[in-house]
């Protein structure tokens, strides 16, 4: 079965998180949708992903998100996420995908994330400033400031599942 892997991203942690996940496929195409638009028609599943700023998914996805919806709405799907708080993924999840498309995918899931400093815009320092003292503090204790690697497998498994039981169904 053939994956695309789609993803909008800023810093570049949705890119690595879609190439490692990526390794776990054989006919897999990865896209970045700031450089391409993918024609999913060609492909058995669809996986989707974006980095997250304050709370949102990244335009680009979006936009192709709606452009295609009619023609991934029938594939095996995924998301994913990459954010380093990893309690605000649930609303995070809830608040950017529509509602068709979480009940309709496999898995749903943060792969955590990444703090760059050289990334972040003057405001996000900002507003890191302001919760490093809840951080240090450890009120937050759903910081994950890296990618999760069991999480990715976890996805990559949940996906390779659903593709063998398509090709046990035959359809």
């Amino acid at each position: 079965m053939r994956v695309l892997i789609v993803y909008a991203t800023r810093t570049g942690t949705a890119a690595k998180a879609a190439s490692l996940l990526g390794s776990y496929f054989r006919h897999v195409k990865i896209c970045d949708l700031e450089k391409e638009k993918p024609d999913p028609r060609i492909y058995d599943v669809v996986i989707f992903g974006s980095g997250i700023r304050y709370g949102t998914i990244y335009k680009p996805l979006m936009t192709w998100m709606d452009m295609y919806w009619d023609v991934v709405r029938k594939k095996i799907k995924g998301v994913f996420i990459c954010n380093a708080l990893m309690n605000e993924a649930p609303l995070i999840l809830r608040e950017n995908f529509s509602l068709e498309l979480r009940n309709s995918c496999v898995i749903a899931e943060s792969l955590g994330g990444e703090f760059d400093a050289r990334n972040l815009t003057t405001s996000e320092k900002v507003m890191l400033k302001i919760r490093k003292k809840e951080l240090v503090s450890g009120q937050v204790r759903d910081f994950v400031p890296c990618l999760q690697p069991d999480r990715i497998r976890a996805f990559a498994k949940a996906i390779h599942e659903a593709m063998e039981e398509k090709e046990k169904a035959g359809v």
